[in-house]
C-alpha cells in the first residue's frame, strides 16, 4: 500500500543499546582477564538480559519477547558450556549439543515473529493511519481533551480489547475507576514505558474509553510536533478517536486480525 507519510523519520540507538553493552563487556573482560572470561562475561549478559526479556513479557504478554528470552538463554548458556572456553572443569560432551539444538530452533522462532512484524510496536502506524486524510490546515495547537464520540462494548469486551493492544504491541493501557486510558507506543519508546510509566504518560497522546461508552482523545505536543506538517489539529484528534473505535468494533465483532492487517498494511519498516 501506497501512501505519503505524514511523519517525521526518526533515528534512535536506543534499540543498539544491549549489542554496544555486551561488546563493551567483551573487550574489557578480555583486555583485563583474558578471552575465557571475556566469553564467560558475555555468557552473564546474556543470561541477566534474558531476565529483562521475560519481565517485559510479564508486562505485555507479546510472545517475541518471550521467545527473545528463551533465545537469549540458550545463548547464555551455549557461550558458559562451549567446550573451549567454558571455566567449568567437567561438562557431558552432550550438553553443549543440546543447547545448540534448542538454540537453533529458539532462533528460527525468533526470526519468525520478527519478520511477521509481531516483535514490532505499532504506534506509529496509529498515527500515520490517524492522518492519512488530513492535509496541512493549522488551526492551533490545545492541550484540552478532545471528545471523539461513543461507543458500544461492555466492560469485559473493552478490557479484552485493551489486553489485545498490549499483547500486540499496538498501544498500552491505563486502567482508571471508570475509564481505560490507551497509549500509541511507537519503536523505540517502548523504555520510555517501561521503565518510567507515570511520566510516559503524562507527555504522550491518548485515548480514553470510559464505562459509559464516551470516547475522549488527547493529542500530546511532543507527537504533534512528529508530523511533518501542522494538520488540523480538532481533525487529526477526531480521526484519533474513530480508528479506535473501529478497532474497537473489530474486536467485539471477533475480527480483531483485521485491526492487525490494516497496521500492517501501511508497509512501514520492521524497526520504524
Amino acid at each position: 500500500m501506497y501512501f505519503r507519510r505524514k511523519l517525521k523519520q526518526e533515528f534512535s540507538i536506543a534499540g543498539f543499546i544491549p549489542a554496544m553493552i555486551c561488546v563493551s563487556i567483551f573487550f574489557l573482560a578480555d583486555i583485563f582477564f583474558g578471552i575465557r572470561e571475556a566469553i564467560f562475561s558475555v555468557s552473564l549478559f546474556f543470561l541477566l538480559y534474558a531476565g529483562f526479556s521475560f519481565w517485559i513479557y510479564s508486562r505485555t504478554r507479546n510472545q517475541s519477547y518471550l521467545a527473545a528470552s528463551v533465545w537469549q538463554l540458550f545463548v547464555g548458556l551455549s557461550l558458559a558450556t562451549h567446550p573451549k572456553f567454558s571455566l567449568f572443569v567437567r561438562i557431558d560432551p552432550v550438553v553443549p549439543t543440546l543447547l545448540f539444538i534448542f538454540l537453533l530452533a529458539s532462533t528460527i522462532w525468533l526470526f519468525y515473529l520478527f519478520f511477521t512484524k509481531r516483535a514490532k510496536w505499532k504506534g506509529r502506524e496509529v498515527f500515520e493511519l490517524a492522518s492519512m486524510t488530513i492535509g496541512p490546515q493549522p488551526d492551533g495547537f490545545t492541550e484540552r481533551p478532545h471528545p471523539s464520540g461513543r461507543a458500544e462494548y461492555t466492560r469485559d469486551q473493552l478490557f479484552g480489547f485493551a489486553a489485545f493492544l498490549k499483547k500486540n504491541l499496538i498501544a498500552m493501557p491505563y486502567f482508571e475507576e471508570n475509564r481505560v486510558v490507551i497509549i500509541p507506543v511507537k519503536m523505540d519508546d517502548e523504555f520510555n514505558y517501561l521503565f518510567n510509566p507515570v511520566k510516559f504518560r503524562q507527555t504522550r497522546s491518548w485515548i480514553a474509553f470510559d464505562l459509559q461508552g464516551n470516547v475522549t482523545v488527547n493529542i500530546s505536543k511532543k507527537d504533534y510536533l512528529k508530523y511533518k506538517e501542522e494538520l488540523s489539529f480538532d481533525q487529526l484528534c477526531e480521526n484519533l478517536g474513530k480508528l479506535f473505535i473501529e478497532f474497537l468494533s473489530y474486536y467485539c465483532k471477533g475480527e480483531a486480525d483485521r485491526i492487525i492487517y490494516q497496521l500492517n498494511e501501511l508497509g512501514l519498516g520492521l524497526t520504524s
